[in-house]
C-alpha cells in the first residue's frame, strides 16, 4: 500500500503547491508511481503548474459524486509516466464527506506508491478533511515569523486529527539573510516551529518560470533539494546542502 502525505501549511504562500509538485516529480524521477490530489476548492492551481489545464474535464468531486470514474478525471503529466493530477473543485462545497474522501486516498493507494495531497491554507473544512485522511503530513514554512507561528499551529492541529509523522519544509530560503543574521536560521526555524527538518528549498527563480510554463521544474538547486526530499521520504539518508554553497 502507498503512503497518503499531506501538504500543509497555516498562511498562504508559502509554496505548498510548488512543493507539492516538486516532491512528485522528483519522487517519479526515483522511479515512483505519484498521485498528486488538489485538494483547494475553488483556487486549485495543480493543473496549472503541471500543464494539464486544458486536459481537465472532471476533478475530485466528479468521482465522488459518480460523475465519473477516477480513470476519466486522474491526468498524466507530459514527459513523466508516473506522475498524476487530480483537480480540485472549481466551485466551493462540493467536497463534505471525510469518510468518502478517506475511502478514495485508500483506494488510489493500493495503485500509486504516492499520494500527496496539496492542502488549503489555513484550518478550514479542506484541511480537516486532508488530515483526516493522511498519515503523513509536511508542513510547508517560510523563515518569518508569521508563518513560523503558523506553521506551529497547524502542528498541533495534525497531531490532534491523528496525523503521526509530521516533517518540516523550509521554503523559499533566502541564504544570504540566513547567513548574516538578517533571518532566522534553520535552527531557529526549527526551534520556533517544534517540527523536525526535512528538507530545506532555496529560492529559485527557475521554479517560477517553470511554473508559469506549465512544466515541471528540473535542473535547478531547488530541484536538487527536491530530490534530497524524496530520498528522505524512501529512508535514503542525504544530508542537508551548505547554504554558503547555494548563491
Amino acid at each position: 500500500m502507498g503512503s497518503v502525505i499531506a501538504v500543509s501549511s497555516g498562511k498562504g504562500g508559502t509554496g505548498k503547491s510548488t512543493v507539492t509538485a516538486g516532491l512528485g516529480a522528483a519522487l517519479c524521477r526515483l522511479g515512483k508511481k505519484v498521485l498528486l490530489m488538489d485538494m483547494d476548492e475553488g483556487l486549485r492551481c495543480l493543473d496549472l503548474l503541471l500543464g494539464v489545464s486544458q486536459k481537465s474535464l472532471f476533478d475530485v468531486s466528479d468521482i465522488l459524486n459518480g460523475n465519473c470514474n477516477a480513470a476519466q478525471a486522474v491526468l498524466q503529466v507530459s514527459g513523466y509516466s508516473g506522475l498524476y493530477v487530480l483537480t480540485a473543485p472549481v466551485k466551493i462545497g462540493t467536497l463534505d464527506s471525510v469518510e468518502a474522501m478517506r475511502f478514495l486516498c485508500e483506494k488510489f493507494s493500493d495503485i500509486f506508491d504516492f499520494v500527496i495531497i496539496d492542502c488549503p491554507a489555513g484550518i478550514d473544512r479542506g484541511f480537516y478533511m486532508a488530515a483526516s485522511t493522511a498519515k503523513n503530513a509536511l508542513v510547508v514554512a517560510t523563515p518569518d515569523p508569521v508563518s513560523m507561528r503558523d506553521a506551529a499551529i497547524i502542528d498541533g492541529l495534525l497531531e490532534k486529527s491523528g496525523v503521526t509523522k509530521r516533517r518540516l519544509v523550509l521554503n523559499k530560503i533566502l541564504t544570504r539573510p540566513m547567513i548574516d543574521g538578517t533571518l532566522p536560521n534553520i535552527d531557529e526555524m526549527i526551534d520556533g516551529t517544534g517540527i523536525q527538518l526535512i528538507a530545506a528549498i532555496p529560492t529559485d527563480n527557475s521554479v517560477v518560470l517553470a511554473g508559469a510554463q506549465g512544466k515541471v521544474i528540473e535542473h535547478s538547486i531547488a530541484a536538487d533539494a527536491f530530490d534530497r526530499l524524496a530520498m528522505r521520504l524512501l529512508n535514503i539518508h542525504v544530508p542537508l546542502p551548505n547554504l554558503r554553497k547555494i548563491t
